[in-house]
């Protein structure tokens, strides 16, 4: 039992990922206010045409919807921080808002519109499983209560069957639902991140990184760009083997890791070769100091103890502050310098300042 009680809680609490929660909800949050406000109108055109007047209720229910409307709108900005809270209150509103009005003490048949859309409304929220189902309940529950005001015995006692039976399908639905969904963003997430990453030093690889540095390039974001080489990594595979220059890598891409932001792109271009997109910095002191503690931090990854190698590189990159047009033209850059720094003897970096000029 107790084995059965830890599976449920993990199925209902498995975890949304936030920016792609804000993303689906903020989209749907609109679906919904815009499906409101046609519904609304729709209603008062249809009050008219068949009563010749406007209940009083569906005019209550349409200045509640209003008022949504103009919240939602007016606090939008501050709203796309906490989307997914703000969709559950709205729809949450609407449907007891729905309700109400369905449940009126002179309604002479069962309502449909509330049950519909208690099944349909919660899947649109891409939150977690827990956090619906009560939603759900909450609006089962009110339904419940505004029925009591049915004066008709036969329409109240439809209504208690279909709302029951309804908030349980639809409570099933929505979780099953909602955790199928993040399942799959799950996922597709685990194999972006395996096909972006190089499966041997965990950083990005040629395609995720490369990728990352073009969006930045064209989005005119200023960076320091590097090229990095360990120096005579063959004679390390020759001497020493596949294995210890598979070592040698892994270490050095940690190292390279650590010495630079959580936010910076680091990537493994291929062979002993990588790739650094440092963005934000521009300062060529600040990018010279960086180097230079980088360089003192490869020579701690040692190839052999006994033989006492260790390990350096070769480094030529490029400052970008905005004029570089393309990933070709800052490669191109800072491939030349790091050539320049292979002829000065190896274990340094050359690095280039200017802004960018085409040949």
């Amino acid at each position: 039992m107790r084995m059965l009680w830890k599976r449920v809680r993990e199925y209902l609490n498995i975890e949304a990922d936030h920016e792609i929660a804000q993303a689906k909800n903020t989209d749907a949050l609109r679906v919904i206010l815009l499906a409101g406000l046609l519904n609304s109108l729709l209603l008062l055109v249809l009050e008219m045409a068949v009563y010749g007047q406007v209940r009083p209720e569906v005019i209550i229910g349409g200045c509640v919807f209003l008022f949504f409307l103009a919240f939602s709108f007016m606090n939008w900005p501050d709203l796309k921080y906490g989307i997914t809270l703000e969709m559950e209150l709205v729809i949450m509103g609407m449907l007891a808002l729905i309700a109400f009005v369905e449940y009126m003490p002179n309604v002479s048949q069962s309502g449909f519109l509330f049950l519909i859309l208690l099944v349909l409304f919660p899947s649109l929220i891409f939150d977690q499983p827990w956090r619906i189902l009560l939603m759900v309940v909450l609006e089962g529950a009110f339904a419940l209560l505004m029925n009591h005001r049915v004066v008709d015995e036969h329409v109240h006692e439809q209504n208690i069957v279909r709302i029951v039976s309804v908030t349980f399908l639809a409570a099933v639905f929505s979780v099953y639902y909602a955790h199928a969904r993040i399942r799959a963003v799950q996922m597709r997430k685990s194999t972006q991140v395996v096909a972006e990453h190089d499966p041997l030093t965990g950083i990005y690889n040629r395609a995720g990184g490369t990728q990352l540095i073009r969006e930045c390039i064209e989005k005119h974001e200023s960076g320091t760009f590097l090229i990095i080489d360990i120096d005579d990594f063959k004679h390390v595979n020759d001497r020493y083997g596949h294995q210890k220059g598979d070592e040698v890598l892994r270490q050095v891409a940690r190292v390279l890791q650590s010495s630079f932001k959580q936010t910076d792109i680091v990537m493994r271009m291929g062979g002993d070769e990588f790739i650094i997109y440092a963005a934000g910095m521009v300062d060529y002191e600040v990018s010279r100091r960086r180097l230079e503690h980088l360089n003192q931090a490869i020579h701690k990854v040692m190839v052999s103890e006994k033989d006492g190698v260790y390990v350096t590189v070769s480094v030529g990159g490029a400052i970008n502050d905005g004029s570089y047009p393309t990933y070709e033209s800052l490669y191109k850059v800072s491939d030349q310098y790091l050539y320049q720094t292979k002829a000065k003897g190896k274990d340094g970096f050359s690095l280039l300042g200017a802004s960018y000029k085409e040949e």
